[in-house]
Parts: C-alpha cells; sequence; structure tokens
C-alpha cells in the first residue's frame, strides 16, 4: 500500500485565498507535475509555512495524499529569490514564467525538463539579468519542450530556407515566412535579419550562452512583439502578466536620489 505522505521539490505557480484561512497552491513539482494542493490555515499570523505558500517559492513540500487536493504538511525553502521580489520588473517576468509553464502543463504529468527550465529563469532573474532576454530564451524553450518550436530556417509557406534578408512573421502560421510568401498572401508582420538570428540563436543556446546576446531597445522590443503572439496563438487567450509587464513599463521612472 503506497505511503499517504511523499516530498516533492516544487515552485509554486499561483495561489488562491480559501475561505478564512486556507489557501489552494498549484505546485509544479519536479518528479509529479502540477500539483493542486490545499494549505490549510496558511494565511493565520501564527502559521510558520506562510512564507512557503508565495508564488514563486522554490521548496520542499511535505504532502499528504487527500480525497481531493493533498494537503501541505510541511516545507524546507530552497529559494525565496529576493533580488527578484525587490523589483516590479523582475517580480513580473517570474510571474510571466510561472503563467505559462501554468497553461502548458496539465494535473500530474511529470515534466523535469519544464521545471528546470523554470528554475533556471528565475534563478537568473534573481541575479540581475535583463528580464526581457530571460523571458524571450524561456518562451522559445518552452515552445521547443512541449511541442510547438517555432518555424525559423524555412519559410512556413513555401518552404524554401529563409535568405538574410527582411522577412515576415506569422505566429497562426507557425514561424517566420519568406519575404515573397508574405507579399503574396499579404499576412504577417516584419520580421528583421537581427530578429530571426537572435531567436535562431536564444532557442539553441543554454542560458549562459543566451546572456552574451547583445539586445538594444528596439531589438528587445521586436522580439517580445513576435514571441508574445506567437505563445498567444498557442495558448489561444491573452498572457495576463504581459499585461502587467506593459503596465510596469508604462509607470514614469523614479526620481534621481538627491544626494545632499
Amino acid at each position: 500500500m503506497p505511503s499517504r505522505t511523499y516530498r516533492a521539490e516544487a515552485i509554486v505557480l499561483r495561489a488562491v485565498d480559501l475561505g478564512e484561512a486556507d489557501r489552494i497552491l498549484v505546485l509544479f513539482t519536479r518528479h509529479f507535475g502540477k500539483v493542486h494542493v490545499i494549505a490549510k490555515g496558511i494565511r493565520r499570523a501564527t502559521s510558520r509555512m506562510a512564507g512557503h505558500a508565495e508564488p514563486l517559492t522554490h521548496a520542499t513540500y511535505q504532502l499528504a495524499r487527500g480525497r481531493e487536493l493533498d494537503v501541505l504538511t510541511g516545507a524546507e525553502a530552497r529559494a525565496i529569490y529576493p533580488e527578484l521580489r525587490d523589483d516590479l520588473g523582475r517580480i513580473a517576468a517570474g510571474w510571466y514564467c510561472a503563467e505559462l509553464i501554468d497553461r502548458f502543463t496539465v494535473e500530474r504529468v511529470p515534466s523535469a525538463p519544464l521545471f528546470d527550465l523554470l528554475e533556471t529563469a528565475l534563478r537568473h532573474l534573481d541575479a540581475g539579468y535583463a528580464a526581457s532576454l530571460v523571458c524571450r530564451w524561456f518562451d522559445l524553450h518552452l515552445l521547443d519542450r512541449s511541442g510547438f518550436r517555432p518555424e525559423l530556417a524555412d519559410c512556413v509557406s513555401c518552404r524554401k530556407p529563409l535568405e538574410e534578408r527582411e522577412n515576415a512573421w506569422n505566429a497562426a502560421s507557425g514561424g517566420a515566412t519568406c519575404d515573397a510568401c508574405a507579399h503574396r498572401t499579404q499576412t504577417g508582420m516584419s520580421l528583421s535579419v537581427r530578429a530571426l538570428k537572435s531567436l535562431r540563436y536564444l532557442l539553441v543556446s543554454d542560458f549562459a550562452n543566451a546572456a552574451r546576446l547583445r539586445v538594444d531597445t528596439v531589438l528587445a522590443s521586436e522580439l517580445e512583439r513576435h514571441m508574445r503572439l506567437f505563445v498567444q496563438h498557442v495558448i489561444d487567450r491573452d498572457i495576463t502578466a504581459a499585461r502587467l509587464i506593459d503596465e510596469i513599463r508604462a509607470l514614469p521612472p523614479r526620481p534621481a536620489a538627491v544626494i545632499p
């Protein structure tokens, strides 16, 4: 007979308050996939596990099997990402990655590669790497590991190799389109040579190598525009955290500190 309790390394994707003191956590575990659990009394001031129930917390959780939801009984922190939580842009990027993992996975289907991908993204956001670079690297590798790899080598319409010139991006068709096909069908968005090369490089690189890519504001904006359209087409809905990222970006800059 299997044990009623088990341990699971997991990252909290999101949390939903339940009743007066409980909370339902959506955990993405390394070995068991996505799991919904109930954390009883976690919102009480006396709860010792309250800090382990926040989104983007990485911990080892002690769980007890329940009839409908498993029950959180203990937790040991592995990473809380303090620098990420201290910056609006970084934490929004972290929520973005967590939201996409939630959208791309189903309950109780193990996927250690996706767990490692999310952990790598959060770790590098916490280390101070540019949120836009981390998110684009994450987008491409999430799509690749989930079976939705965008076409970046050949035209999705005529299947001819893409030339080193301005082409087009067609999310609905699965990736890049050559200029001739885009002109003929009047579809797609402009895809610069720099953007195409950058997407190719990010897709085949681990993060250590991806971090070497030089991305200015113009390129970052183009990459974000293309990847956001592609991901939204795959999941068939808007990305809530992407709207938050846009709102944070639109905030006026903080005034410079005055040194007496």
